[in-house]
């Protein structure tokens, strides 16, 4: 696992890191715009390869995608400071990638915060690869676009006493994952995951819940938003108003809701929270402080979801990060 440092300089800055996810941004000088030297944190594809095949996959991965290779995508990654930057894995499907785990050791080495993601029906199916995923990497954000039958939900599988983060139960059970720390994220995107589900998910999940734009890109590029957008959104601040005006300090220490940029435009975040909240959780547009890494084609990106695309050939990383504040 990754050093126990939670603080670095980042250009004008100073990022405390709280967790595996968490960072908040400190300014050197009182009203100065943060501008940072290289990435808090990079969305890193590794495989192609995928076998669920789900319709709005924005990285159009297949059963017969590509991977990455090790050794290059290390010398990429090499550029940046040996500081507790968030690199985020995903693909396509990151059990399918053979030297995953090779890499998020050589992260953690070298004191990057890694996280991956993979998709709930590999937690049933697929255990044993998952929960080597589980114990190597400093988080894990499983996706789901709807709640698992009832008859899916698992007890802990290894018989360990510590069950630190229950992400879905049910009446006749609990799924949850054993481990020294709380390091389970659900993924859901906005309007594909039901918001007739949203209430309950909230009930049964204990751990934080990451919610996801939906991206018109790869698979879904043709597509038009989900047509109960509006209800979910409106379903969601539903119940994070109920839940803080019931108990305000419990719902904020005890349950995390994250955005990314995306979810934040498509669901109208700013307008429903106070400024001062969005002062102090808002971690920048997309491109100030975080870009993208297709380690399969070998190319850079400011996000998955840009037509514009550089060879990591031409380019340093730190380089070309630089270039998307220009």
């Amino acid at each position: 696992m990754s050093s126990e440092r939670s603080l670095y300089l980042n250009g004008n800055y100073v990022v405390r890191v709280i967790g595996n996810y968490r960072l908040i941004k400190r300014g050197l000088r009182v009203g100065e715009e943060f501008v940072s030297s290289f990435p808090d944190s990079i969305d890193l594809k590794i495989t192609d390869k995928c076998s669920w095949g789900c319709p709005y996959c924005h990285e159009s991965s297949t059963k017969d995608g590509k991977s990455f290779d090790l050794e290059k995508t290390k010398e990429i990654l090499s550029q940046l400071p040996e500081e507790p930057i968030e690199i985020a894995i995903g693909g396509g499907d990151v059990l399918d990638a053979p030297d995953v785990l090779k890499l998020i050791d050589w992260l953690e080495e070298r004191g990057n915060r890694t996280r991956a993601t993979v998709n709930i029906k590999d937690v049933f199916n697929r255990r044993r690869d998952f929960n080597r995923l589980l114990n190597k990497v400093g988080a894990v954000g499983v996706s789901l676009d709807k709640l698992p039958p009832h008859n899916k939900i698992l007890k802990n599988w290894d018989n360990s006493e510590s069950l630190v983060c229950t992400i879905l139960g049910a009446e006749e059970g609990n799924l949850v994952f054993a481990r020294n720390s709380t390091n389970v994220v659900l993924h859901i995107i906005a309007g594909v995951f039901p918001y007739t589900e949203l209430e309950r998910l909230f009930d049964i999940a204990s751990c934080p819940i990451l919610i996801l734009g939906y991206k018109q890109w790869g698979r879904a590029k043709d597509t038009a938003l989900p047509k109960d957008l509006d209800k979910f959104k409106d379903t969601l601040f539903d119940i994070i108003t109920k839940e803080r005006n019931k108990d305000y300090e419990s719902f904020v220490s005890g349950r995390t809701v994250g955005f990314d940029n995306l979810a934040l435009e498509q669901l109208d975040v700013k307008n429903h929270i106070s400024e001062n909240e969005w002062e102090s959780l808002y971690m920048g547009d997309e491109g100030s402080h975080s870009m993208y890494i297709d380690a399969v084609k070998g190319e850079y990106a400011m996000t998955s979801r840009s037509a514009e695309r550089v060879s990591w050939e031409s380019i340093g990383l730190i380089d070309y990060f630089n270039s998307l504040k220009k």
